[in-house]
């Protein structure tokens, strides 16, 4: 089978799409192959896997896919760049900073949707447990609150 072949790109494209919940869409400059190399070391450090899609292929998954709305984003260099082990927690703000230099992100796609970066502004962290657990802190406090404020009010006859 010839790997470079349109209909194994898109295949692999689509097995991509379909496996990985979480991954990074980042633009990058075509760089020479002694600056790769530093990039692949960084993201080795990272933990971070990286899958350089072929641009036209891309763009025609895309609009015959979920993704119609996805396929304006990826033009020049893009690259998906995912974590090594599902079970570790990413630090957004932590690996936009490692990565600024080279990479700018486009866009991240979680769990079947794909998200842009304006919709990710206040999010720090990426695990579904912290936040999770946020979040019954928040329901907590505001059920404690809303129960002092309905006991204190007494009826009176």
């Amino acid at each position: 089978m010839d790997l470079n072949s349109k209909t194994y790109q898109i295949i692999k494209l689509k097995k991509y799409f379909k496996n990985n919940d979480l991954f990074f869409l980042f633009h990058s400059a075509k760089l020479n192959l002694t600056k790769w190399t530093l990039i692949e070391q960084n993201l080795k450090k990272l933990k971070l896997n990286y899958y350089k899609p072929l641009n036209k292929t891309t763009i025609e998954t895309l609009k015959n896919s979920v993704y119609a709305n996805f396929d304006s984003n990826i033009a020049g260099f893009i690259l998906f760049i995912r974590s090594n082990y599902k079970s570790t927690e990413l630090n957004l703000k932590s690996i936009l900073k490692s990565l600024k230099l080279s990479f700018s992100l486009v866009s991240v796609k979680l769990n079947n949707k794909v998200y842009s970066v304006s919709q990710l502004q206040g999010l720090n962290e990426l695990s579904y447990k912290k936040n999770v657990f946020k979040l019954h802190k928040v329901l907590d406090r505001q059920l404690k609150t809303s129960y002092l404020l309905t006991n204190k009010k007494k009826i009176s006859k």
